[in-house]
């Protein structure tokens, strides 16, 4: 498929969402916004082996904003840095753009190349105001591809009317174990956290904010969904309030080590799910989370999936979204 062909599947997608967006906006979930400071990590342990530690960028999520108008696909690339607030409100500003799909293989069947390191998925089911949903893997050898991952995260933003955005991370960020070195990671430790975070999340919020003109809307909220070594780093996003999410959610991953002096004054609900048939090590440390948040008195479920191992299921985006709209 040629970029003519990709910019006009970009094209068809934003007419279809935009079309349906004079229905229902309001059925997208509200939520309090979180604060949006880059704050240093709570765990120094390495948790990130079993899967790691995402951070998911995400902007203040709940706000309507002014909308902005549709753009041709043609437009979008340069510019767009702000800060992105109220769910990429902060996107719809600016002059002309001359953006154009980026070919490549990172992003799979349904998803469009925002750059070579950020996927998009916008499906026909999501209105205008609807949240934005970034989904975080796991750590990924250089040279695998995240096919099986972005088919289920897309087939849930599909039910859920979600635009989902699939960002990858970096390379050198494995740390605990030198044959992992290079892979692609999320920062799990305290000080790949602090050194890291700051630039991975202002570059999703230049994502988010692109995204936000080539599609000529505004998101009605930031979710963060982690598996595995993403879940790790999701957690970081969430306690301590690196950006601003709505609701996140872990699975295969959990928390050991959480320095709960830098809770985030803003508490998102969280979904943790791990399987049965998972490490003994990956479970404990989703067990401990899930106590420490009671302690706090913060709203979160924890799921153990009878017969399964380290994966990632549908239902798994499906049980995440209900824990996040029924938070108070």
């Amino acid at each position: 498929m040629d970029r003519a062909d990709l910019a006009a599947i970009v094209a068809t997608m934003a007419v279809l969402a935009l079309a349906a967006c004079e229905r229902a906006a309001s059925e997208a979930p509200r939520g309090p916004s979180a604060a949006g400071a880059a704050e240093g990590d709570g765990g120094g342990a390495a948790e990130g082996g079993g899967g790691g530690a995402a951070e998911g960028g995400a902007a203040e999520g709940g706000g309507h904003g002014a909308t902005p108008e549709p753009l041709a696909a043609s437009s979008g690339a340069s510019g767009a840095s702000e800060q992105g607030n109220a769910g990429g409100q902060g996107g719809g500003a600016g002059g002309a753009l001359s953006w154009a799909p980026v070919e490549t293989d990172w992003c799979s069947a349904g998803w469009i190349g925002l750059d070579d390191h950020t996927c998009f998925h916008v499906p026909e089911t999501a209105l205008r105001g609807a949240p934005i949903l970034y989904v975080l893997h796991g750590a990924m050898a250089p040279d695998s591809l995240p096919v099986a991952l972005q088919a289920t995260a897309a087939e849930a933003a599909e039910a859920l009317g979600a635009v989902a955005v699939f960002p990858r991370g970096r390379p050198g960020l494995c740390t605990w174990d030198p044959s992992v070195e290079t892979y692609s990671c999320w920062p799990t430790r305290r000080e790949t956290v602090d050194a890291e975070a700051p630039a991975l999340l202002e570059e999703w919020m230049r994502a988010e904010a692109l995204m936000a003109r080539i599609l000529g809307r505004t998101f009605g909220g930031r979710y963060v969904m982690g598996f595995s070594n993403g879940g790790y780093f999701a957690s970081y996003v969430a306690l301590e309030g690196l950006v601003a999410v709505n609701g996140a959610a872990l699975v295969g991953a959990g928390r050991m080590v959480i320095e709960e002096h830098l809770f985030s004054e803003e508490r998102p609900p969280i979904f943790i799910a791990v399987g049965v048939l998972e490490l003994a090590s990956t479970i404990a440390s989703a067990e401990n989370l899930a106590d420490v948040l009671t302690q706090h008195g913060w709203e979160h479920e924890l799921v153990v999936h009878p017969g399964r191992g380290h994966e990632i299921h549908a239902d798994d985006f499906s049980r995440a979204w209900e824990t996040w709209i029924a938070a108070p």
